[in-house]
C-alpha cells in the first residue's frame, strides 16, 4: 500500500517535521512555476544545501498526487513520458495550513533562538 499525504495530520495543520518539509516544498515548487519533477529535485537541493535521495521527487509526486493534492498531465510531445504538474483545490488547501504551521513554527524557534540569547552549554 502506497503511503499517501493527508491533510490535517496533527494537532491544527499537516504537522511539519524535516520530512515534512518535502511535500511542502515540492508543492510551492509547483505553486511557483517549476513543473517538471527534475527540474523541483535541482531547485529543492538548492534550498535545502543537500542532495535528495534518488527518485524521491517522484515518489513524493506519486504520494501527493494520490492523495489528490498535484495532478499531473502527460506532456504529448515527449517520448519519454514527461509529466506537467500543477495543483489542486485540495492540494492549494493543504499548502496554505502546511505554511501557517512553517509559520508558526519559526515564530516558537525565533522565541527560544531569542531566549537563549547566545549563552553556552
Amino acid at each position: 500500500m502506497r503511503k499517501r499525504w493527508r491533510r490535517g495530520l496533527g494537532a491544527g495543520g499537516p504537522g511539519l517535521g524535516i520530512s515534512g518539509l518535502y511535500p511542502l516544498l515540492v508543492l510551492l515548487m509547483i505553486r511557483s512555476g517549476y513543473h517538471h519533477g527534475y527540474e523541483m529535485k535541482r531547485k529543492i537541493e538548492e534550498i535545502m544545501g543537500v542532495p535528495m535521495p534518488p527518485g524521491f521527487i517522484y515518489v513524493t509526486l506519486g504520494r501527493l498526487e494520490a492523495s489528490g493534492l498535484v495532478i499531473s498531465t502527460p506532456m504529448p510531445s515527449d517520448p519519454r513520458g514527461k509529466k506537467i504538474y500543477r495543483l489542486t483545490p485540495a492540494g492549494e488547501q493543504f499548502l496554505a495550513a502546511g505554511m501557517a504551521e512553517l509559520r508558526r513554527l519559526k515564530a516558537l524557534i525565533d522565541r527560544v533562538v531569542e531566549f537563549y540569547g547566545g549563552n553556552e552549554f
